[in-house]
């Protein structure tokens, strides 16, 4: 993921449902786009019903196409197609008591939706999604501005449609990728896995062929992507499940240890009020916030610690304290 658990449930999210609209753009016309965010939306709505006659109406279609749409919705998004049922007594189609689908899914997906529409970058990525979108969806997403201080110099967006094909076929990819900027390119066979938007940058998380391992890759750093011949192999889900609730950040590992920390002041109550980990640990000592969460890397959680200036010191584990103090004594020398 690998992330923090609020983020990378959006970014899963995003996969999951927005993966599909490149998708849809090439198999349907933008008003049955429309219609089958529409039919999504209505069933998370209060109400969580919906007619064919009610989408016929709407958009003058025939009942038969717009049961299409309703089993388009059912065996291609949802993540069972038990999770609609027809309601005989209210004669609509509703969510099963047993859907996969939190009370808050409407307003994740809208969070989602203004995620996307304000870190996309291309102008017709913007019009695409605001046609795609039912009115009502339209409206309230006005209303919503996502804005982060930081985005990537390089359009890391132009990759994600191969992505998307490649998660829809279910098939292998070829990345040119430059691990660092100072790096040389390397091609890598690779089974692509997880999508993330992670502080407004993509990362694809796939399994290696050539490392034979779980790799992550930031977008930014790709310099070309083909979208392989070969069928990408069956992977253990709940095995990368368990290794990206295990970790902070987007570094991705079997093990990890714990990392702790302690603010003060404005640090302090600005933190206590934060998740950083599903699995963190916390208690005040003498006025300060002692936080402790497991990472596989230090290198995110150093950067954070650094940002709190003198509000903030690491405790253990002392290769982290020794790193957190050669940093500063670096920065200090002006280095």
């Amino acid at each position: 993921m690998l992330i923090g658990p609020w983020v990378r449930a959006q970014g899963l999210f995003l996969y999951r449902y927005l993966a599909l609209f490149p998708i849809l753009m090439d198999y349907f016309i933008m008003s049955q786009t429309e219609r089958v965010f529409d039919i999504l939306y209505q069933l998370s709505s209060e109400e969580g019903c919906v007619t064919l006659k009610e989408i016929a109406e709407r958009y003058e279609i025939s009942t038969r196409q717009a049961a299409r749409d309703i089993e388009y919705v059912r065996t291609r998004i949802l993540p069972s197609p038990d999770d609609i049922v027809y309601d005989w007594q209210k004669r609509a189609y509703r969510l099963s008591e047993e859907a996969d689908m939190l009370s808050y899914w409407k307003e994740n997906m809208l969070i989602s939706l203004s995620i996307y529409n304000n870190a996309a970058s291309d102008a017709a990525a913007h019009l695409n999604l605001e046609e795609a979108l039912p009115d009502s969806m339209r409206r309230i997403l006005s209303h919503i501005d996502y804005r982060t201080p930081v985005r990537s110099r390089i359009d890391d967006e132009k990759w994600l449609s191969q992505i998307f094909t490649a998660f829809d076929k279910h098939r292998g990819i070829i990345i040119r990728y430059r691990k660092s900027p100072d790096s040389e390119s390397e091609d890598r066979d690779v089974d692509p896995l997880r999508l993330v938007n992670y502080q407004n940058a993509w990362y694809l998380i796939g399994y290696d062929l050539n490392r034979k391992d779980l790799r992550t890759f930031r977008l930014s750093r790709v310099e070309k992507i083909i979208i392989s011949d070969r069928k990408a192999d069956e992977h253990d889900e709940k095995n990368l499940d368990d290794i990206l609730d295990s970790s902070y950040g987007i570094f991705l590992s079997d093990s990890s240890e714990i990392f702790t920390m302690r603010f003060r002041g404005g640090a302090a109550v600005r933190v206590s009020s934060e998740i950083w980990h599903e699995k963190q640990r916390a208690r005040w000592i003498d006025g300060e916030y002692e936080l402790s969460v497991p990472a596989a890397s230090s290198v995110e959680l150093l950067s954070k610690l650094l940002s709190f200036g003198a509000d903030a010191y690491p405790v253990s584990p002392e290769s982290f304290v020794k790193e957190y103090r050669e940093t500063v004594k670096m920065m200090d020398s002006g280095r």
